[in-house]
């Protein structure tokens, strides 16, 4: 199973992003909004970082009473870890497990489009492995217990 099957689910649900410009106050909020833990920062279009809910809690340690003038550009991380929609479920671990990253711009022919975090990912494997489960368990039932026998 790729990473669409995710975004597919995301779909009309949110588009995490913000700008470089935006406070990160109000980065925050999307995220609450969103329910999300990462935000994709675009700056002219294109993919300039990634704000997480751990650089916001930096900010905020950090900046105390301006944390409301800090920008998302000032505690982003530039060129956040990226993967094609059409990746593997267990490439993008992988490749979060490579980078020590909780969370991956997804792309779609160069282009931004959603953000997955591990959470998601695991969630997918656990629901794909739960449906071979339930097959091989019918599988596995004498004739006479299956249904239409």
């Amino acid at each position: 199973m790729s990473i669409a099957s995710i975004v597919d689910a995301q779909k009309f649900k949110r588009r995490p992003f913000c700008d470089t410009d935006t406070t990160v106050f109000d980065a925050a909020v999307t995220m609450a909004l969103l329910e999300v833990n990462a935000l994709a920062v675009i700056e002219d279009g294109q993919l300039a970082g990634i704000i997480t809910d751990h650089d916001i809690l930096l900010c905020l340690a950090d900046s105390g009473s301006s944390f409301y003038e800090q920008t998302v550009n000032d505690w982003m991380t530039e060129n956040p870890v990226a993967c094609p929609t059409g990746a593997k479920l267990s490439t993008a671990l992988n490749l979060m497990a490579k980078h020590e990253v909780r969370n991956l711009v997804i792309t779609q022919r160069g282009d931004p489009l959603t953000v997955v975090s591990s959470k998601e990912i695991l969630a997918r494997i656990h629901e794909e492995d739960e449906l071979e489960l339930a097959v091989l368990r019918g599988m596995a039932r004498k004739p006479s217990d299956r249904p239409n026998a």
